[in-house]
């Protein structure tokens, strides 16, 4: 029961990130810069949500993507990432790299790894989008 749970969780985080890259896909070059450009205002938004932005990496390729490295720096409540999603509802590229993150971390927290930390989560809006979890 509650695999399925988790599989449906992770269908429905990923979905919104699937439907931003189908974006990119669907708008060409553009709205590729549109988001590249759109990053630097919401990077401070999502650093309310307990994640620092490590770097980017920008793939000139055809689909062209993006890849974004986190550190989690602080635990938030969950009512408060509500508050801050419900705040930006409109911004499906902010929504989706939250989603991510958040995805990415309820996933590290089922897992174990000996003596191993979370060291980065890696959002890369790519088609199909991925999202990795180093340990250090």
């Amino acid at each position: 029961m509650k695999i399925k749970k988790f599989k449906s969780d992770i269908k429905d985080k990923v979905a919104g990130v699937t439907e931003t890259i189908s974006d990119l896909k669907e708008g060409g070059r553009e709205k590729f810069f549109n988001y590249v450009n759109n990053l630097s205002d919401i990077i401070p938004i999502i650093a309310t949500t307990g994640y620092r932005l490590k770097g980017v990496d920008i793939e000139v390729s055809l689909p062209p993507g993006i890849s974004m490295q986190f550190s989690k720096v602080e635990n938030i409540s969950k009512e408060k990432i509500d508050e801050i999603m419900e705040a930006n509802k409109d911004n499906e590229l902010l929504r989706s790299i939250v989603k991510s993150l958040l995805m990415a971390d309820e996933f590290h927290n089922k897992i174990k790894m000996g003596n191993l930390q979370l060291s980065t989560i890696t959002v890369n809006l790519t088609l199909p989008p991925k999202v990795s979890i180093k340990f250090a």
